[in-house]
């Protein structure tokens, strides 16, 4: 995906996409394997809390950190769904790097040809990464056909930038690997798609 295309896909945020070069290997910031199971693991909770909201109803954004092994995940809820996000980010602005690793899920819409489609985000960070990154999973609500379906795969964006297939599709294999250890999606995934 071009960065031209991800700027269209994000919306709002086109101008400050577009400003960036395009992708590059010194743009380019390989994410820990920690960081992308864990990921992974948050976009497949995620995915499993909005498969069967009715119209209307959003998912509480979601914040996953590590420890030490160990996980743990805080909710945040507000007047607003936007409310909610900005708790959510600043929560995980304040960790720094005092946790091994941390997740955020959100959801949302971006425009792709002409419309609106739902997508959800998950921000995240680990040990040995300087900036956070993204992952970007589009997906068609079980309210528009009576059926939750994951649309193709998720983008990462780091920096800003939507990698290429070509060169995220290594990352994916962990971002899958972190989906797989969730007990109630690793068997659903596959079904979603």
């Amino acid at each position: 995906m071009t960065n031209r295309l991800w700027s269209k896909w994000l919306g709002g945020r086109q101008s400050e996409i577009e400003r960036r070069a395009p992708f590059s290997e010194d743009v380019m910031i390989t994410p820990p394997g920690s960081g992308l199971l864990l990921a992974g693991f948050v976009l497949a909770h995620a995915a499993w809390s909005v498969s069967d909201l009715p119209k209307g109803e959003l998912l509480a954004p979601l914040a996953m950190v590590e420890r030490g092994g160990h996980r743990e995940i805080t909710r945040f809820e507000a007047a607003s769904q936007a409310a909610a996000i900005a708790e959510g980010r600043a929560a995980m602005a304040k960790l720094g790097t005092s946790v091994d690793a941390w997740a955020f899920a959100r959801e949302g819409l971006i425009r792709e040809n002409g419309g609106p489609v739902d997508v959800l985000t998950i921000d995240f960070w680990a040990k040995g990464m300087k900036t956070p990154a993204s992952l970007v999973q589009r997906y068609e609500p079980f309210a528009t056909r009576g059926r939750f379906r994951i649309v193709g795969e998720p983008v990462i964006v780091i920096s800003g930038v939507a990698q290429p297939p070509e060169v995220a599709k290594r990352w994916l294999t962990t971002v899958l690997q972190g989906v797989h250890q969730h007990p109630k999606v690793a068997s659903l995934w596959s079904t979603w798609k």
